[in-house]
C-alpha cells in the first residue's frame, strides 16, 4: 500500500466515522422529534445555492454506505480497530483502547490493506497515480 492510498483509506474511514455518528444521533433524535411536518409534505424548495452542498452531501452518504459494507465484511478485531483509531483521530488524543483490538495499530494496519481492495472493486480509490501528459 502506497502513502497516498493509506492517506485515501484514512479519508474514507474519517468520512464514514462522521456519518456513522450523524446516523446514530439521527435515530436517537427520532424518538423525540417527528422527522417532518404533515402540512409541509411534499413540499419542494426552489433552487438554490444550497442544492449543489446538499448534493456533494448525499455523494458522502453514498460513499459511507459503502464503506460500512466494506468494514462489515471485517474480522470484529479489525472492526474495533478501525472504530478505536477513528475515535481517538476525532479527539486528537490517543486515550481510546479496546480490548478486542489487541494491538492496536497492528490490527488497525492490516485492517487498512484488507481495506484498500474492497474500496478499489467498489471504486472508492484510485490503485494508481494517473500521469496527464501536457
Amino acid at each position: 500500500m502506497t502513502r497516498e492510498q493509506s492517506e485515501q483509506i484514512e479519508a474514507l474511514l474519517s468520512m464514514w466515522y462522521r456519518w456513522q455518528i450523524r446516523q446514530s444521533q439521527a435515530e436517537i433524535l427520532a424518538h423525540y422529534y417527528h422527522t417532518e411536518d404533515g402540512s409541509c409534505r411534499g413540499y419542494e424548495t426552489p433552487y438554490g445555492e444550497d442544492d449543489e452542498e446538499d448534493a456533494y452531501a448525499t455523494l458522502d452518504d453514498r460513499q459511507s454506505e459503502q464503506v460500512q459494507m466494506c468494514v462489515d465484511a471485517l474480522p470484529i478485531e479489525a472492526r474495533a480497530a478501525i472504530s478505536v483509531s477513528m475515535r481517538n483521530k476525532e479527539c486528537g488524543s490517543s486515550v481510546w483502547r479496546s480490548a478486542r483490538a489487541g494491538e492496536q495499530h497492528a490490527v488497525y494496519q492490516a485492517a487498512k490493506a484488507r481495506l484498500l481492495p474492497m474500496f478499489a472493486a467498489r471504486g472508492l480509490l484510485r490503485l494508481q497515480e494517473q500521469v496527464c501528459a501536457a
